[in-house]
């Protein structure tokens, strides 16, 4: 019997206000099994990987069109929580891929979502440690 499917892409189309980077991107993922994506530089691996996961959320003008589903449900639903999306999809890239915040925020937020620090001088001190 034949996997799953974890994760289905149906004709994705990514927008960054009126440059378009995907252009109607279809696939399925199965659990279990190393997917590689691969092409040049900007033909748009980041966008969808990021895509993914919603990280392109906070991109002002950043919009997609088409759907993707983990386990049968939307991701792009108003009802996905994205930080329990987050933790469910994880990212690494070869580069760094911040969100588009600053340098404070983007180390302070997975501890911020987590819950790891209940004051401010706890969150400040746990920034600087990293």
């Amino acid at each position: 019997m034949a996997d799953p499917i974890k994760i289905n892409v149906t004709r994705v189309s990514f927008f960054y206000g009126s440059n378009q980077a995907l252009y109607d991107v279809s696939m399925n993922i199965r659990p279990r099994f190393v997917t590689a994506l691969i092409g040049p530089s900007g033909c748009g691996k980041s966008t969808f990987l990021r895509a993914l996961n919603r990280m392109n959320d906070l991109i002002p003008g950043a919009r997609l069109e088409g759907s993707v589903e983990l386990d049968g449900e939307n991701i792009y639903s108003d009802r996905m929580d994205v930080i329990h999306l987050r933790r469910r999809v994880g990212m690494i890239f070869q580069r760094s891929n911040p969100f588009p915040m600053s340098i404070y925020d983007n180390v302070a937020y997975g501890v911020r979502v987590n819950g790891l620090a209940k004051k401010r001088f706890q969150l400040d001190q746990t920034v600087e440690r990293r």
